[in-house]
């Protein structure tokens, strides 16, 4: 039987009912080609990688690829690129990496390193933004726009973030109207993520206000997964169901097979997507409804679930009846490799067109190990060989769920 308790919405997708005419609708097609460009935020999150799985586990039955040109500090103008050039080498680098990737969907996001120059810088910002635009308008790509994030409160003795804040959020309006202006998809990331140095139990995003930890990443993927749709609640299952066992799920799946055994009950569950990644810190296993199990007609006594014969969880047959929230399984696990695989493909590609010798293969000394360049290309096929790990990963598999009876297991 079907059980669909929860309604998955896309991000750079389509809105749920009623949202139309207020944001704009976006979703990732198969063969989509997405590239993020920004400063240090959106460099570093291809150490984490938890916004490409994300969005990659949002459709396992499409061939999309990312590639993250991210440059910790950069610019619109492309400063943090020129290396031992100008800042115009700097932007023709970034601008002829955009270009030779022919992205069908641009992720922008500019605007901390910029707020620095306060109000007074905010008509350059603007103008480099669309220069930057104009310049990459060939590729036809959709565009989200990110807003700055907010610098994080976390005492003594860093230095206090209100004044930054007030023109962060000068930047973020600026990027807004540019994203209206062109009827693209805006995110906020300023108002939208929480200051965890006030939650409790306190949970800093960040390392120093400014940059994100692998928690910080975590929370900043679930709000652009989020942020364009809202989360949506599931439905509790309800009413009296006339066959001797049920099984009810809070996520999107399919449970098959379902049958009354000995000493429980035994069936088969294929997931629509994989579930969310845990948290990093433990805490909040999941950003947005719980994966919650509900198994019903068990007669009393407590019961161990077992899944693909490992055992997962444990529980009486009235807290089953309740559901019983899953933390754990090789779903989780799935989803974990699929994230490993994504970062072992963006370290890849990270050499492939950021080399650490980049000077000496390329550069000014490039006639001193310059025939070494030809060794790049070789990285290629290795990256090649990640995304076809990550189609394979992306995809959910059925899984063997059995509830026995404790005590009854050798019977």
């Amino acid at each position: 039987m079907k059980a669909s308790m929860i309604a998955i919405a896309i991000l750079l997708l389509a809105g749920p009912p009623g949202w139309a005419d207020e944001k704009p609708r976006f979703e990732l097609v198969n063969n989509d080609r997405v590239v993020l460009i920004g400063g240090t935020m959106i460099e570093r999150d291809q150490t984490y990688g938890y916004l490409e799985t994300r969005l990659t586990r949002r459709y396992p039955d499409r061939n999309i690829t990312f590639r993250n040109l991210g440059w910790s500090g950069d610019t619109v103008e492309g400063i943090s690129r020129s290396g031992f050039g100008s800042v115009e080498d700097g932007y023709k680098h970034l601008v002829d990496h955009i270009l030779a990737l022919k992205p069908t969907v641009l992720i922008i996001g500019y605007g901390a390193n910029e707020s620095f120059e306060g109000k007074a810088g905010l008509p350059k910002f603007v103008a480099g933004l669309e220069k930057l635009l104009k310049a990459v308008e060939p590729t036809q790509a959709r565009l989200v726009f990110l807003s700055p994030t907010r610098q994080e409160n976390l005492g003594p003795p860093l230095p206090d973030p209100t004044a930054h804040n007030a023109d962060l959020a000068l930047y973020r309006d600026a990027i807004k109207a540019e994203a209206e202006k062109r009827g693209a998809v805006f995110l906020d990331l300023f108002d939208g993520l929480p200051d965890g140095a006030k939650a409790t139990p306190r949970q800093p995003l960040t390392n120093n206000g400014i940059h994100f930890t692998s928690y910080g990443y975590w929370r900043l993927a679930d709000l652009i997964d989020k942020e364009q749709t809202g989360t949506m609640a599931g439905n509790s299952p309800g009413g009296i169901d006339p066959n001797p066992i049920a099984v009810s799920a809070r996520f999107d799946t399919s449970i098959n097979e379902l049958k009354r055994t000995d000493s429980g009950a035994e069936f088969r569950l294929l997931d629509q997507i994989l579930p969310e990644n845990p948290s990093p810190v433990g805490r909040a296993t999941w950003s947005g409804e719980p994966r919650e199990l509900w198994v019903r007609g068990l007669k009393p006594g407590r019961y161990a679930l077992k899944i693909d014969d490992k055992p997962i969880a444990s529980a009486d047959a009235a807290t089953w009846n309740k559901g019983v929230v899953m933390t754990k399984g090789p779903e989780f696990d799935q989803i974990e490799a699929l994230r490993q695989a994504i970062n072992a493909k963006n370290e890849l590609y990270f050499y492939r067109w950021r080399p650490q010798n980049e000077t000496y293969l390329f550069g000014f000394r490039k006639h001193e190990q310059g025939q070494n360049a030809r060794e790049i290309p070789l990285f290629d096929p290795l990256v090649a060989a990640k995304e076809a790990e990550i189609a394979r990963l992306r995809v959910p598999v059925p899984h063997v769920y059995e509830l026995i009876r404790e005590g009854e297991a050798g019977r």
